[in-house]
């Protein structure tokens, strides 16, 4: 495990990927493109644990080949999740991604940017979070004032100076 600002990050990496009714179908890229524009983050043969609606796991199989893919499904036994609410699931699933070494979500995704928050709430930098989009995947590596859409992604304003008495700026988010 490796020491970022407030704490030491996991053994292994976060994914989100949204498929099901995601009303931005832009958003919604192959397996195959999941895996070309994150090839560069993930180590190889790293293990990834991906939180997803998806329903048919050979979806997967293009990531499959290159790292070695948890899901809490995998889990469901030892954790004992037969026995847990549905409604928790999707809660646990973003507290398993905020605490991964990278988080690669989804844009336009509320349920990945409220992985980022979390993972802001932590102290993790913004540099290691990332969208699978091309177009969008280091829309957190810049300081922004929150501006619409709002659920599209987290703004660094959501945890930085919380606890403080001053307002949020980027010189705190550097």
């Amino acid at each position: 495990a490796e020491a970022n600002g407030n704490h030491t990050l996991s053994s292994y990496s976060s994914m989100h990927i949204r498929r099901g009714d995601f009303q931005w179908k832009k958003m919604r890229i192959t397996a195959d493109e999941w895996y070309e524009n994150t090839k560069d983050i993930f180590r190889p043969g790293e293990t990834i644990y991906i939180a997803t609606d998806e329903t048919n796991q050979t979806f997967f199989e293009p990531l499959a080949k290159h790292y070695n893919l948890k899901f809490l499904s995998d889990f469901q036994d030892v954790a004992g999740l037969d026995q847990l609410d549905p409604n928790f699931v999707g809660m646990i699933d973003q507290v398993v991604c905020s605490r991964g070494r990278v988080f690669v979500g989804t844009y336009f995704s509320s349920f990945s940017a409220y992985i980022g928050r979390i993972r802001g709430y932590h102290g993790t930098s913004n540099k290691l979070m990332f969208y699978g989009q091309r177009d969008r995947m280091y829309e957190t590596h810049s300081w922004f004032y929150p501006h619409s859409s709002y659920s599209a992604r987290e703004y660094p304003t959501g945890w930085n100076g919380i606890d403080g008495e001053t307002e949020p700026s980027e010189v705190d988010f550097f």
